[in-house]
């Protein structure tokens, strides 16, 4: 194969970095057992015992995984929910929610969007904006909208997450940090790259100065924004923080953990973008022996590092 070629199945990797930065898919929250009212009729009590064993079914299904069958339980508690009470009930929030989370985990991102809008707002009217709840479903729809690719829309929710979340926990506060990061990441992917080069930056001094050089959330900010700079064609800065955040990964969490492989991977697209083909070889067999004796050959994050070291291979050195 010629070189040029191989050079752009690699390029090609790079268009496609989902693969080894995919985090799997966050449990599901079930819905919080609902407190009835106390003085039903007699007709309702009834009901509510089979509201209460429906919820127990829900919460069995989603600690299975079992999103189909509880998404079909959740639909029906919400139908009862509002021909039972008023439309807009605190009873319903958990569960569009929950039912948010189903559908997300099934890959019916369309579909989950309203039901978090709608569980999001319900609780800032019930619960209010600084309950946790609230900021965790104004985060599940922020998230949500960045994997309909709706970049502005999540923008948008992203930026409001953050000022929410500083002004309740405060500017330095991991939570505050890690909705900085989410929003880098949407801002990256809008190819803002100034803008989510300096959200990176700023993380990533606020973790060297309160957590130090090798605690995991900076070294997790340092990786970023060594993809970022890669990204920006910023090549040589990009390695030199991608070889400062495996210093310390390779260590601790291992250099088998998915968060390294991942470093490692980019780190050698980074040397080959600089058409360092040695280096770039040495960092994608050390990849991909890890994720091989951890992961097993059948993994994707395997997968893509092998594919890689063919491809590697192929070029005269």
């Amino acid at each position: 194969m010629k070189p040029a070629l191989v050079i752009f199945h690699l390029a090609t990797l790079l268009l496609a970095p989902a693969v080894m930065l995919s985090a799997e898919t966050s449990p599901a929250t079930p819905p919080a057992e609902v407190k009835l009212p106390e003085n039903l009729p007699p007709e309702l009590k009834k009901k509510a015992d089979e509201i209460k064993l429906q919820q127990q079914q829900v919460r069995d299904f989603m600690k299975e995984g079992k999103y189909a069958e509880a998404e079909k339980v959740l639909r029906a508690l919400i139908a009862q929910f509002k021909s039972m009470f008023a439309s807009d009930n605190a009873l319903l929030p958990d569960c569009q929610g929950a039912l948010g989370a189903c559908l997300r985990a099934q890959g019916k991102a369309a579909e989950a969007e309203p039901e978090f809008r709608a569980a999001w707002q319900g609780h800032l009217k019930h619960s209010g904006a600084d309950n946790p709840e609230t900021l965790r479903l104004h985060n599940a729809l922020a998230e949500t909208l960045h994997e309909e690719r709706k970049y502005e829309e999540a923008e948008k929710e992203m930026r409001a997450l953050v000022a929410e979340h500083a002004r309740i926990y405060g500017p330095e506060h991991p939570s505050t940090l890690l909705n900085r990061s989410n929003l880098a990441t949407v801002l990256l992917d809008e190819r803002k790259f100034t803008e989510a080069e300096k959200e990176q930056r700023d993380i990533l001094k606020i973790d060297l100065r309160v957590m130090g050089i090798d605690k995991q959330p900076t070294l997790m900010a340092r990786g970023h924004l060594a993809m970022t700079l890669t990204e920006e064609g910023k090549l040589a800065e990009a390695e030199k923080e991608f070889q400062a955040t495996l210093l310390f990964m390779d260590l601790n969490p291992g250099e088998d953990h998915p968060d390294t492989l991942t470093f490692r991977y980019h780190l050698a697209l980074c040397l080959v973008l600089q058409k360092k083909f040695v280096e770039a070889e040495k960092e994608a067999t050390q990849g991909l022996k890890a994720a091989a004796n951890k992961l097993g050959d059948d993994h994707p994050n395997t997968k893509e590092l092998q594919a890689l070291v063919t491809n590697l291979k192929r070029i005269p050195k």
